[in-house]
């Protein structure tokens, strides 16, 4: 074959033209080029690439047909037809291949008229009329789908700059006039050798623009994929990053990282082991501290903590996989942070409602209990009819007042059911103090006489004193005092009440004014004074706190039987509502004192 030149006669003179390799080895060329293009379509799933591989084969076929019939000279009509059907098929599947480029579908009577044209082409040999009535329409057509491809790279907005699309639509516009060699129709040899190798040149060149744009537009869609996963990373509120081992720094970083971590990309950037500087973690999840110092085996996570002067700030959650290279070695670990500030917070909210409800039960519970015992003693005297009949209305009347205060603890207790309401609600009147005091005390006597204690009461209160209390939660705090005081006094001891006013020495003589309360005029002090064994002196700052009694905190019994330490620190409470405190200390002579007080105005 590399001996065989193509010869043709000139005034009886043989003239030698390219040696036939020449032309096998541009026709070579396109095969391999369309080689490309298939093993590209396979590799990217792009059906654009497909059609326009199987198009340059179809091409590198209608080359190589070429070059046989220059040599051994084919049947003249069976040459024309297969040349024009390959002319026309792969100029129909360039088409279709830039239809799918631009992903627009190719109009279906291209091909209907398509498949007019090659049945024309069949009829060639069968028919001569035929070849001379069609040839040229078909050349037309064949040329036409590709001169309409051309216009598509210009007429429609793409990825690429201009200069770009006018190189591939010339192309492609200059293929379509020499993919018919119009020279073969002619018979003419040395035309249709120089058509070859201009056409097999464009078609090469054309194949390796369009290879140029394809990979320039791989990467366009990359770099726009890339941008837009950034803008998505970066405004989304978790934060990620991205950790290479070998070279031993950071590849990404989120810029809200900073805020979960207290340190800014830019140092970690620069100084990668001071990702943990200010956060820490609990000790279950101690492992997320090592991940930057040893390549991480599998996929785990962890919460973290960023410290500001020693106090938790924020919190976040750290989850992190590894990432293999081809040789299975864990080059890298990728990572993402998201703020669970919000839900800690959340949680420890909740965390506090339910102490709050547990603690609120607790404390309707022990109070419930002293009433109801005030009130079934009152009932069985009653029954037992060990009550004078002048007293009977007095038992009565002390029967009522603990209904009542039974009836502010079940209202108390239906508040539970509102989560918002976490404190007892309060009821304040405005009372005459030398009369709601001595009712007050008189009620706590029945209590003490009853638990089988001796009782003293001293009431001295201003005659024109005005309180603004609530009386059934003072008495509720007066029950308290006491049955403090029969718990720690024993039998047949004697149990004092006193409750006395001091007036204020800057507001002795100052006028008396009917509306303003702001500033009250003296206190009211209650006191419960008992002969036990007293309170040890370490334990009376405590004893007013929740769960104290006895000089150790004490846990409410499941059955609620026993002390549960709860009764001091409800009545502190109560007072405090009433813009006062309460105290306690030891007798001289033995036993406790506790006291309230409680503010009055002329």
């Amino acid at each position: 074959m590399n001996d065989f030149k193509l010869k043709h006669k000139k005034d009886g003179v043989f003239m030698h033209f390219v040696p036939g390799y020449s032309m096998m080895a541009a026709t070579a060329t396109t095969f391999m080029l369309s080689m490309i293009f298939l093993l590209l379509s396979a590799q990217s799933k792009k059906q654009y690439m497909r059609f326009w591989g199987i198009s340059w084969l179809v091409y590198s076929a209608m080359f190589l047909l070429d070059f046989c019939h220059l040599n051994w000279n084919f049947i003249y009509l069976g040459y024309v037809m297969l040349r024009q059907m390959l002319a026309l098929l792969g100029s129909y599947t360039f088409l279709l291949g830039t239809h799918h480029f631009f992903q627009i579908k190719c109009p279906s009577a291209l091909g209907l008229a398509a498949i007019i044209s090659t049945v024309s082409m069949v009829l060639y040999p069968a028919f001569p009329p035929v070849y001379t009535l069609m040839i040229i329409p078909n050349i037309i057509f064949s040329s036409g789908l590709l001169i309409y491809a051309g216009c598509m790279f210009i007429a429609i907005s793409w990825t690429q700059k201009l200069p770009e699309k006018l190189i591939a639509s010339f192309l492609i516009i200059l293929w379509s006039i020499f993919i018919n060699h119009f020279a073969f129709s002619l018979k003419n040899q040395q035309l249709e050798i120089g058509s070859y190798f201009i056409s097999i040149f464009t078609v090469n060149v054309l194949i390796l623009t369009l290879i140029i744009i394809y990979f320039k537009k791989l990467r366009f869609i990359d770099t726009k994929q890339h941008n837009r996963f950034r803008l998505l990373v970066e405004n989304s509120s978790d934060s990620m990053f991205l950790y290479d081992y070998k070279r031993q720094q950071f590849e990404y970083i989120s810029p809200g990282i900073s805020s979960l971590i207290g340190i800014s990309e830019e140092k970690l950037y620069e100084m990668p082991e001071r990702f943990f500087d200010y956060v820490n973690t609990p000790k279950k999840y101690s492992s997320v501290l090592s991940i930057f110092s040893h390549p991480v085996k599998r996929p785990n996570g962890g919460i973290l903590m960023l410290y500001k002067n020693g106090i938790v700030e924020r919190w976040s959650e750290i989850h992190y996989i590894p990432i293999r290279d081809n040789t299975g070695t864990v080059s890298a670990v990728e990572g993402i942070l998201r703020d669970i500030t919000e839900q800690k917070r959340a949680e420890e909210s909740l965390k506090e409602a339910e102490e709050a409800k547990k603690e609120f039960l607790e404390n309707i519970s022990h109070e419930i209990k002293t009433p109801i015992t005030l009130i079934q003693g009152y009932t069985e005297s009653l029954l037992d009819k060990v009550v004078p009949p002048e007293s009977t209305d007095t038992y009565l009347k002390m029967i009522n007042s603990k209904a009542n205060v039974l009836t502010t603890l079940l209202s108390d207790l239906a508040q539970i059911s509102d989560m918002s309401s976490q404190t007892m609600e309060f009821k304040f009147y405005e009372y005459d103090a030398a009369e709601i005091m001595p009712d007050l005390v008189q009620q706590g006597e029945y209590h003490i006489t009853a638990s089988g204690h001796k009782v003293s009461t001293e009431v001295h209160v201003t005659p024109d004193a005005v309180v603004i209390i609530d009386p059934q939660r003072i008495q509720q705090v007066i029950s308290n005092l006491i049955s403090n005081a029969i718990r720690h006094t024993p039998s047949g001891r004697e149990i004092s009440i006193s409750c006395v006013s001091y007036p204020h020495e800057g507001m002795m003589h100052a006028p008396a004014s009917d509306d303003d309360y702001s500033i009250p005029d003296g206190e009211i002090l209650v006191t419960v004074s008992d002969q036990g064994d007293g309170i040890p002196e370490k334990d009376i700052p405590y004893i007013f706190e929740r769960n104290f009694s006895g000089g150790r905190r004490i846990q409410t019994s499941p059955s609620g039987k026993g002390n549960s330490g709860l009764g001091l620190y409800i009545s502190s409470q109560i007072i405090s509502q009433h813009s006062r405190w309460m105290s306690a200390k030891n007798n001289p002579d033995g036993g406790a004192a506790l006291s309230f007080s409680l503010p009055y105005y002329r």
